[in-house]
């Protein structure tokens, strides 16, 4: 494949992922075909990811800034879109690069009178950017946050119920920010001050810790992250601050019988095998077998030998008598909406009761396998009530063999939302979206 520009990257995975693939994965398909240079790379994963969080706002100024209303190609529209993105939020892009190169796009797959629509369109928000006005955040905040913070607004309405419009926009935000990567060093191999050196010793950018007392750090500019040296030698696992608090939530002892049920891609999993210093059983559980796959890929890298793995069902898991069982459920990934760029625009609020449904059948499949004594650590990505609190005190309720266990001594203060239960926020503690639940089977 012939080497091709940032911008004709972006649009083609622009144009091709709704209903192929994730854009995340074709965009990767596209830089390992075309491996263009690291910084045409990074204009390229900008632009996609971008252009896709920021898609209401862009359609929203193209409507604005168009004349007469007309129906244009996808093509036409992407090219509008990643122009506008770099205009608005590309400050090291200049203006007559972004208008120039976003009309040679459309000239080179459209014809002549495309190319002057966008060229028209392009600058007179140029002239006029200054004017563009959004629905009143008074009048209608759902439309307003929906429109100038790009957000579904099935969503948006969800949020409004529980939080002030401040809030709301606050977390609108957060999810709109290029997040930094969250490495979390292995400490079977490393320490979190041994792997500030030697990322600093490789001129990787450390932007901040995680919380205080887990062994990890972000980090910038370090894309793709298997071309890292401290990746290679296993020594770091790509991981958020907030997830890693999860294995923390659960806790197991070395020596015990721990599974992980829902293990794929293997963050969690590997976490744990390091909290119980590689001694004990770790099993990582999961329905497919590929995914499985890459959890033992994952671990070997890390040099964690000793995991044991299974492919089941977690609602009808084939284990007795585990000593700790973690669920990392399968969710609406609502709570890492910085990281899915996609994610706003694919989910539909139908998904939620969908999820919780599943979810519900999976916790009760963990609490038939752990014993008496043991605990049960339910997590997700997610930060709707439906797929979190309201799935724990429903079963809970409803079981007379298992109660909520202490959370606060795992996890900082701040984080602890109830009785054995945590929530992190994106706009809060600027890491992901994510709930744990702490429970003891009596």
């Amino acid at each position: 494949m012939t080497k091709l520009s940032a911008r004709e990257i972006a649009l083609r995975v622009l144009v091709e992922y709704p209903g192929r693939a994730k854009p995340e994965a074709l965009l990767e398909e596209y830089l390992s075909r075309s491996d263009p240079e690291r910084r045409e790379r990074a204009l390229a994963t900008q632009i996609v990811s971008g252009t896709i969080k920021w898609r209401n706002r862009l359609d929203h100024i193209v409507k604005q800034f168009s004349r007469k209303s007309r129906v244009v190609s996808p093509t036409v529209l992407n090219v509008l879109r990643l122009s506008l993105y770099q205009l608005l939020f590309l400050d090291k892009v200049p203006d007559y690069g972004a208008t120039n190169e976003g009309v040679k796009l459309v000239k080179k797959h459209g014809d002549a009178h495309q190319a002057a629509y966008v060229n028209a369109i392009l600058r007179r928000f140029l002239r006029e950017k200054d004017k563009i006005e959004y629905p009143s955040v008074k009048k209608d905040p759902v439309k307003h946050i929906a429109a100038r913070y790009s957000h579904p607004a099935w969503l948006v309405k969800r949020w409004l119920k529980r939080w002030s419009v401040d809030e709301v926009i606050s977390l609108a935000e957060a999810n709109n920010r290029v997040p930094a990567i969250g490495l979390r060093a292995n400490t079977m191999k490393t320490t979190r001050e041994d792997l500030e050196a030697a990322l600093k010793s490789d001129e990787i950018e450390i932007v901040s810790s995680g919380f205080s007392g887990t062994a990890h750090v972000y980090v910038r500019g370090a894309s793709p992250v298997d071309r890292l040296r401290v990746h290679q030698l296993g020594l770091v696992q790509v991981q958020d601050a907030s997830s890693t608090l999860v294995g923390h939530v659960l806790s197991p002892e070395g020596g015990s019988t721990t599974v992980d049920l829902c293990s794929a891609p293997g963050g969690k999993a590997t976490h744990l095998y390091e909290l119980m210093g590689g001694k004990g059983t770790l099993v990582a559980s999961d329905v497919s077998l590929d995914r499985l796959a890459d959890v033992k890929r994952n671990a070997l890298r890390l040099g964690h030998d000793g995991m044991l793995y299974a492919v089941s069902d977690a609602r009808n898991a084939a284990f007795t008598d585990a000593d700790f069982v973690l669920v990392d459920a399968p969710c609406t990934g609502l709570g890492v909406l910085a990281r899915r760029w996609d994610l706003r625009w694919a989910k539909r609020e139908s998904d939620i009761a969908r999820m919780a449904s599943y979810q519900r059948k999976i916790l009760n499949g963990a609490i038939e396998i752990v014993k008496p004594g043991g605990i049960v650590v339910y997590s997700t990505c997610s930060i709707e009530p439906e797929e979190n609190e309201k799935i724990v005190e429903t079963v809970v309720a409803k079981r007379g063999d298992v109660r909520f266990a202490d959370i606060g001594r795992f996890v900082p203060e701040t984080v602890v939302y109830k009785e054995g239960m945590m929530q992190t926020l994106p706009h809060r503690d600027n890491v992901d979206g994510i709930f744990a639940a702490r429970l003891e089977k009596v």
